[in-house]
Parts: C-alpha cells; structure tokens; sequence
C-alpha cells in the first residue's frame, strides 16, 4: 500500500474513533449533542470517506491495471483534505459561542472541497 491509501485509512480510524466517543459523550453529557453536526461530519467525512479514499487509492489503479496518475497529488489531497476536515470540526465547534466564524468554517470546507475535486480528477485521469 502507498503511504497515502495508509494515511487516509488511519486517518480515517483515528476519526471513527473521536466521533464514537463523541456519541458516546451525548448520552453522558446531554448538552453535548449542539456538537452533532461535529459528530455527523467526524463519522461521514472522517471516516467513511477517507476509507473510501485511501482504499479508492490502492484499489482502482489495480482495477484498471494502470498505475496511480499522480501520488504526489494524493499525496497534497491527504493533506488538505485534513487541514479542511479539522478546521471545519474546530469552527463548527466554535461556531455557537464566536458569531462570524462561519466565514472560517466556510474557508475550510471549500479547502476540504478542493481535496474531494482533486481526488475526482487523479481518478479520472488514472481510469479513463
């Protein structure tokens, strides 16, 4: 596996794992759950789409018996898809007690963004 496909799997563990506790912090503490969306974005962003990042990576080259476009962009996708994941979580965070910080927020989930197009584009130009 490239150190990119291993990346984002752990990565993506390392999120399945903060927003587990996260849930299981609402039930202890009510007045967490203002924090689901932080939860929702930690399970679905964090997790379920880095796997499918980093086993998209490994896997579908094979598939097409090609290698991989280009690691180096995977490589800056990695990191500016966890740049943008973890400054979204910070600001949602944040959000309820700093009014105006949804431009931050807003910032980070276009970087985040800008990752997931760049994942689409070295994909399509390793499988077409």
């Amino acid at each position: 596996m490239s150190k990119t496909s291993i990346g984002f799997v752990i990565a993506s563990l390392i999120y399945l794992a903060v927003g587990v506790a996260l849930g299981v912090l609402f039930f202890i503490v009510p007045e967490m759950r203002v924090l689901r969306s932080v939860h929702v974005h930690l399970n679905v962003v964090g997790f379920v789409t880095f796997m499918i990042f980093g086993v998209a990576y490994h896997i579908l080259p094979r598939f097409r018996g090609k290698p991989l476009h280009s690691e180096p962009l995977a490589w800056v996708q990695f990191w500016l898809a966890n740049i943008g994941l973890i400054g979204l979580l910070v600001s949602m965070t944040l959000y309820q007690p700093i009014a105006g910080l949804y431009v931050i927020g807003a910032l980070f989930a276009a970087i985040l963004a800008l990752s997931i197009y760049l994942f689409i584009y070295n994909m399509a130009r390793t499988l077409i």
